[in-house]
């Protein structure tokens, strides 16, 4: 009898575990669709940045020219002067990515699933690894420079103090050296800054069809 209660208890207990891990699969995708939703919401504020910059920065020859030339202040300057204070950071929900991987839970999904989830982190840590790097390393450099390029304002400070962008940008120098130097960055800076929209958009969309695909697959809501 104490056999027969020993290997009934074993088999329930085998029996509960097998339950709960065919009901985990579930779980995590779950809570993987509302991390992808955070996301998307997080990438749009990211992509509406860039793509702000991407204006802001358009054609800085002719901003270049007109200065070099005509040895004034343009418009134009106001929006580089803003465009390159800085950018707002790659921010992603990990929560569920971190229990796939540091619990496991990968193993326990279809090869589908695991591979479509692996691919979604991998350009996830790549995009906040080219922020991190070149990105800050122009962002650095450029700000260096533009310290040098721009005067001191009341206006200027009034706006950082309000946290808006400054209505009115002076040039504390019309160096041609420096201003060819700084336009130079400026214009790598630009490149990097479309590059992050690009990849941003890029795993934007992915996120969108994964959400989509594995509300259908789970009959998620």
């Amino acid at each position: 009898m104490l056999f027969l209660a020993v290997t009934l208890g074993f088999f329930v207990e085998n029996q509960r575990e097998h339950y709960i891990e065919h009901k985990r699969p579930l779980q995590y995708m779950t809570s993987f669709v509302e991390d992808l939703k955070t996301d998307t919401s997080k990438f749009s504020v990211v992509i509406k940045g860039y793509s702000k910059k991407e204006a802001q920065l358009d054609r800085l020859y002719l901003c270049y020219d007109s200065i070099k030339l005509n040895n004034t202040v343009p418009v134009c300057i106001r929006n580089i002067y803003s465009a390159t204070i800085g950018y707002d950071d790659f921010i992603y929900t990990d929560r569920t990515l971190q229990q796939l991987k540091n619990a496991g839970g990968l193993r326990l999904l279809e090869e589908e699933d695991a591979d479509s989830i692996i691919s979604y982190d991998q350009l996830l840590r790549y995009l906040l690894k080219v922020e991190s790097t070149s990105l800050q390393e122009m962002q650095t450099k450029v700000r260096a420079t533009r310290n040098s390029v721009f005067s001191y304002s009341e206006d200027t400070e009034t706006g950082w103090t309000k946290g808006t962008e400054p209505g009115k940008v002076n040039l504390a120098s019309t160096d041609k050296n420096l201003l060819n130097r700084f336009f130079n960055e400026v214009m790598v800076y630009r490149f990097a800054c479309r590059f992050q929209l690009r990849q941003t958009i890029k795993l934007k969309e992915k996120a969108i069809v994964l959400i989509r695909f594995y509300l259908t697959k789970y009959h998620l809501k």
